[in-house]
């Protein structure tokens, strides 16, 4: 029995102009700047060529949420990479984020590269996170996420807070196409090229 992947589709590289093999299967979303994410079922191009990856990414606005709910619900303190994640989600320089959260840039750079901080500062940049998805919840400016409510939300948030750990762990976020489906407004797929990076 044949165990590789039929081919779904296929494109010309956009590297080396070569053919591109599309299969469905799983792919480690590192362009979200986070290595434990995978996006499981979905549209991978390989180049039978250059061996240049292209994943089609499903609404990707709506999986940056999905993303940041999962890492908003973790019972330890958040990763560096996790703290740089949320903090690009919600739009914020490092300059305008030391502001908002009363620290200073460099402090705030340390733990975006891997120096220590507390629960206080946990919890904050949490509800920070929280604040930006209520509003979007609410419209403001427009809702991007479905199927969520803000009481549903703010309960599951109150109950992870209550249950960090002052320890820093990397955990693992699955995510498939019928979850993104089911929380997110129409929004097109995209193909990303491996060099592309999905957070600003």
């Amino acid at each position: 029995m044949n165990n590789v992947e039929e081919v779904m589709a296929t494109a010309k590289c956009r590297e080396c102009g070569g053919f591109m093999e599309g299969r469905k299967g799983s792919y480690r979303y590192v362009e979200s700047g986070l290595n434990s994410v995978t996006i499981n079922d979905i549209l991978v191009f390989h180049c039978t060529q250059c061996n240049d990856v292209v994943p089609e990414i499903p609404a990707a606005g709506v999986l940056h949420r999905v993303i940041a709910v999962q890492i908003l619900l973790k019972k330890t303190l958040l990763t560096d990479s996790e703290l740089r994640f949320l903090r690009k989600l919600c739009g914020y320089s490092i300059n305008e984020f030391s502001e908002v959260i009363g620290s200073s840039k460099s402090v705030v750079s340390r733990w975006e590269n891997g120096s220590p901080h507390g629960k206080g500062t946990d919890r904050l940049v949490r509800l920070l996170v929280f604040t930006k998805l209520i509003r979007e919840l609410i419209g403001e400016p427009q809702p991007i996420m479905k199927n969520v409510t803000v009481q549903r939300l703010n309960q599951d948030l109150e109950t992870a807070l209550k249950l960090i750990e002052a320890r820093i762990t990397n955990e693992t976020y699955e995510i498939s196409p019928e979850e993104i489906a089911q929380f997110g407004i129409q929004e097109p797929t995209t193909q990303l090229s491996a060099a592309t990076s999905a957070v600003n």
